[in-house]
């Protein structure tokens, strides 16, 4: 899945928003780029062996369980959220098994912005498509979750390349390219304001996400990126169980949500995709791993061209 759809994840994992305002420096800035450098060169190792594209192939039964219909949700290490000047990096990886489908069939409801407020329910207010160009596209988002405490809302904007490896793998990277936070939101007086100012809840957002077709369907996994704050020590105590249990949550709703979208989308049904901001949408409890770590650290700044990765076909 494309990361616009882990921007739900990312909005949802981070809490200190109800701390006073605070503005993103250049330190924070310049280690959230070197954490992106890392994670852009595991993705490059990826291509370098087909036997390591996909994280859920690094443990042992972890494809197993994707195959039987389980959600795997993990942290990328055990020290996430990691902490970096001023800030802290929150890193995540899903899996989900898609059946009965194939890889172009899920891209198409991938694509379909029009209906992101039906598929992704109540988080995506507002979702538009700016430029296609190629397999890259630019889009804009108005994103929003219920934390404790607050309401938090951001407007954003994203680019996001998909690349070919082969007839069976693809994968997508998306990163954001700006992020306002909506003071006040849904009051009277609710307005923008300036980037990288306000309560800190996010700042960045990165991600990606690759795809196999196989076993009569598609495997799809991601990894979800933020950059938030950092906690202030007079609310660790509240609020570092929350980010230990909120982004798992998260990422489960929006792989099960875009599983769900999938099925209903090839099935042609209006009512049907009507239905799925529903809490009855997509049945079943979604199996969870709490078990950590990786194999890879996967970009570099986020410009496509400067990563370093394949050109697409």
């Amino acid at each position: 899945m494309r990361a616009r759809h882990w921007l739900l994840f990312a909005l949802a994992l981070s809490v200190p928003s109800i701390c006073s305002a605070t503005d993103l420096n250049q330190q924070t800035v310049k280690a959230w780029d070197e954490y992106i450098r890392e994670v852009n060169a595991g993705m490059q190792l990826r291509l370098t062996n087909p036997g390591n594209f996909l994280w859920m192939d690094e443990a042992a039964g972890r494809r197993e369980r994707v195959r039987q219909g389980e959600i795997v949700v993990e942290p990328a290490t055990k020290d996430i959220p990691e902490k970096v000047p001023q800030g802290l990096i929150h890193d995540w990886l899903g899996a989900v098994f898609i059946p009965n489908t194939t890889m172009d069939a899920v891209f198409t409801t991938l694509s379909n912005y029009d209906s992101y407020n039906k598929f992704y329910n109540p988080a995506v207010i507002d979702a538009k498509l700016r430029e296609v160009t190629g397999s890259s596209r630019k889009f804009s988002l108005v994103l929003a979750e219920k934390v404790p405490f607050v309401t938090a809302a951001i407007a954003s904007e994203y680019t996001s390349q998909t690349f070919r490896v082969d007839d069976r793998h693809r994968y997508t990277v998306t990163y954001s390219t700006r992020i306002q936070q909506i003071d006040d939101y849904g009051k009277a007086g609710q307005h923008l304001l300036p980037p990288d100012h306000g309560a800190g809840y996010i700042w960045r957002l990165y991600s990606i996400e690759r795809f196999e077709e196989r076993d009569g369907g598609v495997y799809a996994e991601l990894e979800a990126i933020a950059l938030s704050r950092n906690i202030p020590f007079e609310l660790q105590w509240l609020i570092r169980p929350i980010l230990q249990h909120m982004p798992r949550n998260s990422m489960v709703g929006t792989l099960s949500k875009t599983r769900q979208a999938v099925r209903v989308s090839e099935s042609g049904n209006a009512a049907e995709v009507a239905k799925l901001g529903s809490p009855a949408a997509e049945s079943g409890k979604p199996w969870v791993s709490t078990k950590s770590g990786r194999s890879f650290r996967s970009p570099q700044s986020p410009t496509p061209r400067s990563m370093g990765v394949r050109s697409p076909d």
